[in-house]
């Protein structure tokens, strides 16, 4: 026993003498951080270190969004909660879904809510450019019919597909869709296509001319509700379809107001000059010495 109580003895003597400097460095110094070899880090120098390396654009930054703040608030604008999920849902989709998502956070080394933060500041920046853009008489009209091909409807069909390498994979697909078999599910077992594998095989609403020839065949002469079978280069697909559209010609009043959007944010500056603009206009000071 008496010799437990040695050891503890030697550890608490070398303890205070690590600690007790150590302590004393910290109070003159701020929060120790790190200790590298015995010398301390302190909260001080790296707060110092981050105001000398990073301070200009930390600063850059909350001007900038002051900037936008009032802008927003003088204009009046803001950003559709309902606009921004559509937008967000149709990114994920492009990324191939939730785990496509997480991907691209981690390649690019950043959280799901600054991504999100992110978004919303240049939605928003685009909706003030937008909002300040000049509509002269008869412009909106005359932008209509420049781009009347993209207004106009084309043929269209919602389509899913299950892909898989060989025929006889496919009729086996196709027989237990015939039986009932649920196509999300048969779509994660037996679909080759990651994009669209976890999404029961949907491939949204697409015109013609957007797949390749074999697959547009079958799925532009496919009955709503049935399933039927298209050899690509790709593979073999399991393919339904769920409806149809005719095409249609666009009647400019009763979109006017989708148009003009679409003309405002043609004739609108990009991010980097809206924000330009906004310096240029505003009374800054800036009293920060690095």
């Amino acid at each position: 026993m008496k010799k437990i109580n040695a050891v503890l003895l030697l550890v608490i003597l070398s303890l205070s003498l690590i600690v007790g400097p150590l302590s004393m460095l910290a109070e003159e110094n701020g929060d120790v951080l790190a200790i590298v070899n015995g010398v301390v880090i302190t909260k001080a120098q790296f707060y110092e270190l981050l105001e000398t390396e990073y301070g200009y654009y930390a600063l850059q930054e909350l001007v900038q969004k002051e900037l936008v703040r009032q802008k927003a608030d003088a204009l009046q604008v803001s950003i559709d909660e309902e606009e921004f999920t559509e937008v967000y849902s149709s990114i994920i989709a492009q990324l191939g879904g939730a785990q496509g998502l997480q991907m691209f956070l981690i390649q690019n080394n950043v959280t799901e809510e600054i991504f999100i933060e992110q978004l919303k500041w240049n939605m928003l920046i685009g909706e003030l450019a937008s909002a300040e853009v000049d509509v002269p008489e008869g412009a909106v009209a005359a932008f209509f019919e420049q781009n009347r091909s993209y207004y106009d409807q084309p043929e269209l069909v919602e389509v899913s597909h299950i892909l898989v390498e060989t025929e006889e994979e496919a009729q086996e697909v196709l027989a237990l869709l015939k039986e009932g078999g649920d196509l999300l599910a048969l779509a994660s077992e037996y679909s080759l296509d990651p994009g669209t594998a976890s999404q029961g095989g949907y491939l949204g609403t697409i015109p013609r001319g957007y797949t390749v020839p074999e697959f547009e065949e079958m799925a532009f002469s496919l009955p709503v509700g049935e399933y039927d079978l298209a050899e690509s280069n790709y593979g073999w697909h399991v393919i339904t379809v769920h409806a149809k559209y005719e095409a249609e010609e666009a009647v400019f009043e009763e979109i006017a107001d989708e148009v003009e959007r679409d003309y405002r944010a043609n004739a609108a500056l990009d991010m980097q000059s809206y924000m330009q603009k906004l310096e240029m206009e505003s009374t800054i000071d800036i009293q920060w010495q690095p």
